[in-house]
C-alpha cells in the first residue's frame, strides 16, 4: 500500500528530507511492513514561516491554501496512490476532494477525535494559541456530532503563542512537551479519559518526540497525535475497502456525476 501525506504548503528543497524524516519518525512504528509513506506538497503558496502562522486564521488565506490543496490531492489521486492524508487540523479540501476522486481522502481532526472517542468516554484537547483557535476547533467537534464527548472548557490554548513556541520548538521540542503535559494533566483532571493534540503543528513536535502517553495519579493517559492516527487510519480503512468491498466514503446520498459531468462543469472554471 502506497499512503500519500501532503503539505498543504510548499516545501523548500533545503527542507524537504527534513520533512520525510518527521514523516517517518512519527508514523513508521505503526504501519503494516508492505505500506510506504510518500510526502508531497503543493507548488504554489506561502512557504509556512513561524511568525506568519496566524495567516491560517485568516478565511481569505485559508481559502487560498484550501484551493491549492486540492489541486495537489488530484495530483496525488493521478499517482496513483492507494489514500492521501492532508497533514492539517483544518482539513482542508477533505469534503471537496472526496466528491471528485475514487481515492480515500482523510485529515487530521476526524480521524484524531473519532479515535480519541474510542479510547475514553470525554477527551480535551489542546490547541495553539493562536486568534480564534479554540473556537474554530471547538465548532469542528460540534460539526462532527462530538460535543458531548467533550469536557467543560475542554478546548485549551497553548500557553505560549504559537508564532514563538513553534520557533523554539524546531530546536528545543522538550519546552513545547513541558508546557503541554502540564495543561494534559489539568484536562485529566477536569474530567477527560483522553488528551487530543489538535493541531499539526502541536501533533508534529509530539509525534516526532514520542509524546503519546501521560502518567498522571496513577493512570496511563492516551494522548492522541493527530498525523500518527490519521495515517493508521487512513490503512485500516483501504485494508477495510480491499478485504470487504466498504466504499470509502459512503456516497448514497451524494450527487452521482460521471466523467462526462465533471468534464461539463470543470469547463466553467477553466482557472481551477
Amino acid at each position: 500500500m502506497k499512503i500519500c501525506v501532503l503539505n498543504i504548503t510548499p516545501v523548500p528543497a533545503e527542507y524537504l528530507q527534513g520533512n520525510i524524516d518527521r514523516l517517518q519518525r512519527c508514523c513508521a512504528k505503526v504501519l503494516s511492513s508492505g505500506t510506504e509513506l510518500h510526502f508531497r506538497a503543493p507548488a504554489t503558496g506561502c512557504i509556512t514561516l513561524p511568525q506568519h502562522l496566524e495567516d491560517f486564521r485568516n478565511p481569505w488565506y485559508a481559502h487560498l491554501v484550501k484551493h491549492e490543496v486540492i489541486r495537489s490531492i488530484l495530483a496525488a489521486h493521478e499517482e496513483g496512490f492507494d489514500a492521501i492524508v492532508v497533514d492539517c487540523f483544518d482539513d482542508p479540501g477533505v469534503t471537496e476532494a472526496r466528491s471528485r476522486i475514487s481515492t480515500p481522502v482523510f485529515g487530521l481532526s476526524e480521524a484524531t477525535f473519532h479515535h480519541a472517542c474510542l479510547l475514553g468516554a470525554r477527551f480535551g484537547a489542546l490547541v495553539p494559541d493562536m486568534p480564534g483557535q479554540a473556537a474554530f476547533v471547538e465548532a469542528q467537534i460540534v460539526a462532527m456530532g462530538l460535543g458531548s464527548r467533550l469536557i467543560p472548557r475542554g478546548v485549551r490554548v497553548e500557553s505560549k503563542p504559537f508564532t514563538s513556541s513553534f520557533a523554539e520548538a524546531l530546536v528545543e521540542p522538550q519546552a513545547m512537551i513541558r508546557r503541554l503535559e502540564v495543561q494534559a494533566r489539568e484536562l485529566v483532571d477536569d474530567g477527560a479519559d483522553v488528551v487530543v493534540i489538535a493541531c499539526g503543528g502541536l501533533g508534529q513536535i509530539c509525534g516526532r518526540e514520542g509524546f503519546h502517553t501521560l502518567e498522571h495519579r496513577g493512570a496511563l493517559v492516551p494522548v492522541v497525535n493527530p498525523l500518527t492516527t490519521a495515517v493508521k487510519t487512513a490503512e485500516t480503512m483501504v485494508q477495510l475497502q480491499r478485504a470487504l468491498g466498504i466504499p470509502l466514503p459512503s456516497r448514497v446520498h451524494m450527487p452521482r456525476l460521471g466523467a462526462e459531468d465533471f468534464a461539463r462543469i470543470e469547463a466553467g472554471f477553466p482557472s481551477g
